[in-house]
């Protein structure tokens, strides 16, 4: 019987030093990814939705307090292309993320698509979403991330039609600076949207109104012409919206576009210049409120140099 009590005490003993060893070769962790490998790629997800008023917002649902004068509105489209992906290192170096191509995205640019078809607004019919950009970074610890929002250069203006995905979508397809719309964020104001035309060439002046049903926001390169030799496009405007996150951990959190930090200082009820909305136009009056809030310069369409964008935030998933 002793014999037989020192067999299984040597037993215990091996496996608890067994128990031990595996232990202290288990590797550290990524604050962006999950559990890091000790070497080699590390996973990363990165989930997006859309916020209004502290809550998720989605078809279907009307979205109160929006804007200069607290529009309620429904929500008729949300999708905006992802690209030049880093995630920032405890040293604050930026750390490319290397996408994993799938359906929604190739190795250059990801689709987010936040809506699903529910309500007649938002489409009717069931449609596929796309929330999450995923990729790898080599194994490490990341407290941040700073992407794009928009279409690198070099693949704006492929065809749509024979582009690879997700570049083939017609919905994001802009005809006339034949590329993309970097963001499609579009809105149906609760009684509609009263648009203003002033004529000045006429004495007195007069003035028009009419009404339509939505609000658009079509974030997209302008100022866009081809070289009739070579067929290249050069744009004046790039308006490509940087956004930078110094403190996002990618495990625990997800990144929500905040509508009411968007349209801030937008009137949703009334357009008295350009294109319905803001389509990107230096001269569009609607526009430099929301391009202010995206931090990007309208004349220009550089990055603006003072401020902080809070339309892209980073809140618990």
């Amino acid at each position: 019987m002793k014999n037989t009590y020192q067999h299984i005490a040597s037993l215990s003993s091996i496996a608890a030093a067994s128990i031990l060893l595996l232990s202290a070769c288990g590797g550290g962790s990524g604050s962006a990814g999950g559990t890091a490998p000790a070497s080699g790629p590390m996973p990363v997800s990165i989930s997006f939705d859309l916020l209004a008023n502290g809550g998720v917002a989605k078809c279907g649902t009307t979205i109160s307090g929006l804007g200069t004068k607290n529009t309620p509105a429904d929500l008729k489209d949300a999708r905006f292309y992802v690209s030049n992906v880093s995630l920032i290192d405890a040293n604050g170096k930026n750390v490319p993320l290397t996408l994993t191509p799938n359906d929604w995205q190739s190795d250059q640019v990801a689709l987010v698509s936040l809506i699903d078809g529910t309500g007649a607004v938002c489409g009717g019919v069931p449609m596929l979403t796309n929330s999450v950009v995923t990729g790898t970074v080599p194994a490490g610890t990341y407290r941040g991330i700073q992407y794009e929002i928009g279409v690198p250069e070099a693949l704006n203006h492929s065809d749509y039609a024979t582009a690879a995905k997700p570049l083939g979508v017609a919905a994001m397809a802009w005809s006339w600076t034949s590329g993309r719309k970097f963001l499609k964020l579009e809105l149906n104001p609760a009684g509609g949207v009263n648009v203003v035309r002033t004529n000045t060439t006429t004495t007195p002046a007069t003035t028009t109104t009419s009404n339509t049903s939505t609000w658009n926001l079509h974030l997209g390169a302008t100022g866009c012409t081809t070289n009739a030799t070579t067929g290249a496009y050069s744009c004046t405007n790039a308006n490509r919206m940087l956004v930078k996150l110094a403190a996002f951990d990618a495990t625990s959190q997800k990144i929500s576009l905040d509508l009411n930090a968007l349209f801030s200082g937008v009137d949703l009820t009334t357009d008295v210049a350009g294109a319905t909305g803001c389509m990107s136009g230096t001269t569009d009056a609607e526009c430099q409120p929301v391009f202010s809030n995206m931090k990007i310069d309208l004349t220009s369409g550089n990055p603006a140099t003072g401020g902080v964008q809070s339309v892209f935030i980073a809140r618990t998933k």
